[in-house]
């Protein structure tokens, strides 16, 4: 029998799992749990030791000599007993030797409120591990998922640093129940070092195996998915986004998944590999997150960090994004590589359907009209769209160029200083002009820009550097226009004012001041001679158009495209 608590027979199995067989244990009430249960398991060995501190120092004895470098585990139980194996675990750190230090927790809400051996657990031995979890006790699948994810993300650190991890461990009382007869079926993360020949030859191999595969790109640095992918895309069912790669068909990534009924489970992998970094699209991580437990998900990172977003990656390959690519890539262009062809003519056909209605789509006037008609005019340009609904209607009508956007981790600050670096970058002797567009004249920076995000982070046009290649669209509705797109928002008083942040404000006074040449336009009529003028007009400092919309008629525009796209 092993124990009730959840939390703690997730750790049991996965540490098995990822190979760990000895484990050092220490006395204690609050890590009982947990003794309780490695004495239970066949397959893992315990080194009984009263003393935390010679504890820590005979579990890195037994790393470094008797078990050849294999990770060994040492359990202790909550308070000062954590503090007593920071010596060693600095001694294995410096000596780049694994070591797993499992602590036992009170519950959080119980620290620093005079409960007896209650101290700040989590992070305690930093810097000296590679990796430091806290375990939560969950109540829910999520959470679940998330206690799952943690101890997986703590054991892949240990195999690629060779440096002791840091797994904390509340457990609530009552915790000396032991009524489970069988360890949960735990989810591990297969951990490949893309340099070691023979994991990557394996990983390959199981790549061919597979006759339904799908590539998802998120974010990536320009040019930095091999040029191979190009080939694929007549092969292989690939998702992608302006943010992502440039030079294919339009992407209607965020279209098809509009059109696909949840219960076509036909449209659905058994193989994808996610390269890169953020999406834009919520629906295209609904789709990873709604795949079921059969498929195999495969997430690529450079720094070998699991990004857990489809909430069942079953391996984690640490790689260079194009060395990683360009392998699969080969892979996959080989003759030997047989894929479903049904399968992939449904998607083809699905994305060849929607881009004949899209490219027959004429909104009214509105944001999306002013993007459509934007991207038309100067998509050859480099074009750096701000979050929130600048980048989606970006993302729309980019066709297929690749478009720069702020989408790590940032909200509404900072899109317009960013496009400024970029266009002073170009503008500036120090980098050579070697992008030089034509003869005598920097190659032009456009910044495409919602209302809240522009008045944010106005002051970047405060830059006496700023010169006549920086272009500005505005695109002003008087408030944060995604705040239209959030189902249940719209039954809170507070959302226009509080929430979206309404306003009257115009950039006209701005730009007076910071001497950018202005224009405004208001409607239908003025859009296209205004959208011309942006990239006409002579000036020696940034160009700046607003454009003012309705934030109600942007919303209905909006939600009309996809029904129309998606109406039979």
């Amino acid at each position: 029998m092993y124990s009730d608590k959840e939390n703690v027979n997730t750790l049991t199995a996965l540490l098995v799992q990822h190979g760990v067989r000895h484990i050092v244990v220490c006395p204690g009430s609050r890590n009982s749990a947990l003794t309780h249960n490695f004495d239970a398991h066949p397959k893992i060995v315990c080194h009984p030791v009263t003393d935390e501190r010679s504890a820590g120092f005979i579990a890195l004895g037994l790393a470094l000599n008797c078990l050849k470098n294999e990770a060994v585990a040492i359990c202790v139980t909550s308070g000062s007993a954590l503090l007593n194996v920071l010596p060693a675990v600095a001694e294995a750190s410096y000596q780049r030797c694994p070591m797993v230090v499992i602590s036992a927790d009170r519950p959080v809400q119980w620290i620093d409120q005079l409960d007896g051996q209650t101290i700040p657990q989590a992070g305690a031995l930093e810097p000296y591990v590679a990796k430091s979890v806290c375990l939560p006790e969950p109540h829910n699948d999520e959470e679940r998922w998330l206690c799952n994810r943690l101890v997986n993300e703590a054991l892949i650190a240990l195999q690629r640093s060779n440096r002791p991890v840091h797994i904390n461990i509340p457990i609530s009382e009552p915790f000396f129940s032991f009524t489970t007869k069988e360890l949960p079926t735990e989810r591990k993360v297969e951990y490949v070092d893309w340099s070691s020949e023979p994991a990557r030859k394996e990983t390959l191999t199981l790549v061919k195996s597979y006759s339904s595969p799908m590539i998802v790109i998120g974010q990536t640095p320009h040019n930095h998915i091999d040029k191979a992918i190009k080939e694929l895309d007549r092969k292989i069912v690939l998702l992608y986004e302006p943010l992502s790669v440039e030079g294919l068909q339009n992407c209607m990534t965020d279209q098809m998944l509009a059109a696909i009924k949840p219960d076509n489970e036909g449209l659905l992998p058994d193989l994808l590999i996610y390269f890169g970094g953020h999406t834009v699209s919520k629906r295209l991580r609904q789709l990873l997150r709604k795949l079921p437990p059969s498929t195999k998900i495969v997430m690529v990172d450079e720094d070998g960090e699991l990004k857990d977003v489809s909430m069942n990656a079953t391996i984690l390959i640490h790689g260079k994004t194009l060395t990683v690519s360009s392998d699969i890539f080969d892979c996959m262009k080989s003759e030997s590589y047989k894929v479903e062809t049904c399968w992939h003519n449904s998607w083809q056909k699905l994305r060849e359907r929607l881009a004949e209605k899209h490219r027959a789509y004429e909104p009214a006037y509105s944001s999306m009209k002013a993007v459509q008609l934007f991207e038309r005019q100067y998509g050859n340009e480099t074009i750096h769209y701000a979050n929130s609904m600048a980048v989606r209607l970006g993302s729309i009508f980019a066709d297929s160029h690749y478009r720069y956007c702020n989408r790590g981790v940032n909200g509404i600050e900072g899109s317009l200083s960013t496009a400024a670096g970029m266009a002073m970058a170009l503008a500036s002797d120090e980098y050579g002009n070697c992008q030089r567009k034509y003869e005598g004249k920097p190659k032009r920076v456009f910044c495409v820009i919602g209302d809240l995000s522009f008045f944010y982070d106005e002051n970047a046009l405060w830059q006496q550097q700023l010169k006549g290649n920086f272009r500005i669209m505005l695109l002003n509705n008087s408030e944060g226009g995604i705040f239209r797109h959030l189902r249940g928002l719209e039954q809170s008083p507070a959302r226009t004012q509080l929430v979206a942040g309404a306003h009257h404000l115009t950039a006209e006074g701005v730009c007076r001041q910071s001497g950018i040449t202005y224009r405004k336009v208001s409607s239908d009529q003025e859009l296209t001679e205004g959208i011309e003028w942006l990239g006409t007009v002579e000036s020696d400092r940034p160009v700046l158009l607003e454009i003012i919309t309705n934030a109600e008629d942007d919303a209905k525009t909006f939600e009309n495209y996809y029904k129309y796209l998606t109406d039979k």
